[in-house]
């Protein structure tokens, strides 16, 4: 019985720790993410990239950040930018969403890595 649980809790291990690393590109496709803000002046910006934590900070404007990640979420979101401001998400040197910051100076970007 004792074999059969070390036997299965490595098993579980093994999952677990496949599954954090495949998250992280290490197995599995990697992309190559950039995160843009345009514009001038500051703003607060927070930036996710897949796997990652979130960063937040005040920031000067024109901010730009890459990373190398595996499949996953990646969100970059703006507050008390310029109206005007654009945040840009690419990956691969694509840009897959661009958005402009509303008269608040607020914007969302959003961009989930697909394994396929």
């Amino acid at each position: 019985m004792r074999s059969r649980l070390t036997t299965t809790a490595k098993v579980a291990g093994l999952f677990a720790a496949g599954s954090v690393l495949t998250g992280c590109g290490l197995f599995g496709e990697s992309y190559d993410v950039r995160m843009e803000v345009e514009g001038s002046g500051s703003a607060v910006v927070t930036s996710k990239f897949a796997g990652g934590k979130s960063s937040t900070g005040e920031r000067d404007l024109p901010w730009t950040e890459s990373e190398s990640v595996g499949f996953g979420f990646n969100d970059l979101w703006l507050v008390d930018a310029e109206p005007g401001a654009i945040c840009r998400i690419l990956v691969d040197d694509r840009v897959l969403d661009e958005q402009t910051a509303d008269e608040d100076g607020n914007a969302e970007c959003y961009v989930n890595n697909q394994d396929d």
